[in-house]
């Protein structure tokens, strides 16, 4: 598995899906997911007005971006409520992505989940709790070996969280050597002991 760390933003990504997370009782939208409804203008805060969109747990949605952000489609998440947001909550998302992707056959994806502020998640550990909590999830018989070893996930918080973002990873990685192989690409100079992403 490949995980990509980026200096761009979630909408400038390459990748098939964008995965962004949105809570019920937080409004306007917020983060990635205010971003993205700001550049389909506003395309989905007119689906939480129709209430066909409301931030429930595990509620998704798929999306297709219409050219509009460079992943071709995004993948909504409901978060439940803002104060119930948590690193057992995240673990407890992990494999639920993980089947959802492997449902859609999506083999590269962008996550840009909350963080900060008033939350009480910060994006390493975010970042870490995602892949362990997806390593966790890989069963010989759930999932075909290629299919995890060719899949790519990117992390895009911009230029300043990169090494924040880093920290998680390792720790995952350090975490999962034995189960699971995982190759770091960042921008070409920014960190030493992960691959650029120019090398392959």
């Amino acid at each position: 598995m490949d995980v990509i760390l980026s200096a761009e933003e979630v909408d400038l990504q390459e990748c098939e899906v964008l995965v962004t997370g949105f809570f019920l009782d937080e409004r306007p939208l917020k983060g990635s997911s205010g971003l993205v409804d700001w550049r389909l203008n506003g395309r989905l805060s007119r689906l939480i007005i129709e209430k066909r969109l409301t931030g429930e747990w595990k509620e998704t949605i798929l999306v297709p971006s219409e050219g509009r952000v460079i992943p071709r489609m995004l993948l909504l998440l409901g978060l439940g409520r803002v104060k119930e947001y948590s690193y057992p909550r995240l673990r407890e998302l992990s494999p639920f992505l993980l089947e959802t992707l492997k449902k859609l056959n999506i083999s590269s994806a962008c996550f840009s989940l909350p963080y900060g502020d008033h939350r009480s998640v910060d994006c390493a550990k975010l970042a870490e709790i995602l892949i362990e909590g997806m390593a966790d999830f890989f069963d010989p018989g759930r999932f075909d070996e290629a299919w995890v070893r060719n899949l790519r996930l990117t992390f895009a918080e911009g230029e300043s969280k990169i090494f924040e973002i880093l920290l998680g990873v390792q720790t995952a990685r350090s975490m999962l050597e034995d189960k699971l192989q995982i190759r770091i690409f960042a921008p070409p100079g920014t960190i030493s002991g992960a691959a650029s992403e120019k090398e392959n």
